[in-house]
């Protein structure tokens, strides 16, 4: 009896290990993204949907982003953090902080603009080199 449950044990914990392995070996390493260009954006506002030029720029590991808007004009954004595929910054507008967060996924970005009006979402194609 005691013969069979070690076996038991010994094929349970080869098979365990079998599959942490394929498991690890299978997962995607975790590649730096660089959304650095220019972007055609669309924000969705209750006013109807608005559109222009998102230009990201990196310099020294920093990013700068600028916001080309018919309302505003040109929006620089600050307080830009990039972790894995995902951007946020922020701007102050007339004494309120509008928040933005992007989620890149190849030449395709999407996102929230959180104001204090409430939250508008944002997708942006990058145009081609």
């Amino acid at each position: 009896m005691k013969h069979t449950n070690s076996l038991k044990s010994k094929f349970t914990i080869g098979i365990l290990l079998m599959f942490l392995t394929v498991g690890l070996t299978s997962m995607k390493p975790a590649t730096a993204i660089d959304p650095s260009g220019v972007w055609d954006y669309e924000v969705e506002t209750p006013q109807g949907n608005m559109t222009g030029e998102l230009t990201i720029k990196k310099s020294d590991g920093d990013y700068a982003i600028s916001i080309e808007t018919e309302q505003f004009g040109t929006l620089e954004l600050g307080n830009i953090t990039l972790e894995g595929n995902e951007m946020t910054a922020d701007i102050d507008m007339q004494g309120a902080t509008v928040e933005f967060a992007f989620e890149f996924d190849g030449d395709a970005m999407k996102g929230s603009i959180a104001t204090p009006d409430g939250d508008m979402n944002i997708t942006a194609k990058k145009r081609s080199k």
